[in-house]
């Protein structure tokens, strides 16, 4: 079993949800008292939330980077950032070590292959949805385009996200202007559902709707699951 650095605390809330699912599928691939090997540097929140307020994303990688160090310091064989945003420092950080690091883009556009889905909504940070990086890796390792939600909805998602769902405050009526954007993107075509934010995976998931849903979070934490212990694959080089 590798020991797994995990670069977290991206928001604290979603980092949970990754501990969890990394030791349940632990114990269910190994039984008795198994769990995963895990080493996690959990940012205060703050510094990235400010890096990424001002679009200082040359900041914003420096603190990726120096997170990956010290979890390499610390022993990890390999990394994973938690925060669909927050790959945007994927590369460097693999660079700056030189540790293979499960790639939370490319888990997804397997299982959105596995699933045949050609137009999936992408719901996420307003930098997920409509930045330079997000969409174009997607596209170029899922050969399609996702589709996104309007100006007004992205600014919605940002605000359920940064003032919400990052304090752990949950809200039926946040809830009900998502499923209304995945409603409005059916009747535009889509015919899958991104989550790509790790937070998302807090309000919304399959009951929501009948289109298949890509929850990020999860899909994430198996693709790390099989390649800490042993399944193979799952990791960029």
């Amino acid at each position: 079993m590798k020991l797994l650095g995990l670069i977290g605390g991206v928001s604290p809330q979603s980092t949970q949800l990754y501990y969890r699912l990394l030791n349940d599928a632990a114990r269910a691939r190994f039984g008795g008292a198994h769990s995963a090997r895990l080493i996690v540097w959990s940012f205060d929140f703050a510094l990235i939330d400010e890096a990424y307020a001002a679009a200082d994303w040359d900041r914003y990688r420096a603190l990726v980077v120096e997170a990956a160090c010290a979890l390499k310091a610390a022993g990890a064989e390999a990394l994973m950032i938690c925060s669909n945003t927050t790959h945007l420092a994927a590369d460097a950080a693999r660079e700056a070590t030189g540790l293979p690091l499960v790639h939370l883009i490319d888990a997804l556009a397997a299982a959105l292959k596995e699933k045949g889905v050609r137009k999936p909504l992408l719901l996420g940070t307003p930098f997920v949805m409509s930045g330079p990086f997000y969409r174009p890796e997607l596209a170029r390792r899922f050969g399609a385009d996702a589709i996104v939600p309007d100006a007004e909805d992205q600014e919605e998602a940002r605000r359920i996200i940064f003032e919400e769902l990052v304090r752990n405050e949950i809200k039926d009526s946040s809830r009900a202007r998502l499923r209304a954007m995945i409603e409005k993107a059916r009747r535009a075509g889509a015919d899958g559902v991104i989550l790509g934010c790790t937070e998302f995976a807090l309000i919304l998931s399959q009951d929501d709707t009948d289109l298949p849903v890509f929850d990020t979070t999860r899909i994430h934490a198996a693709a790390a699951a099989d390649f800490a212990f042993g399944a193979g694959g799952g990791a960029d080089r």
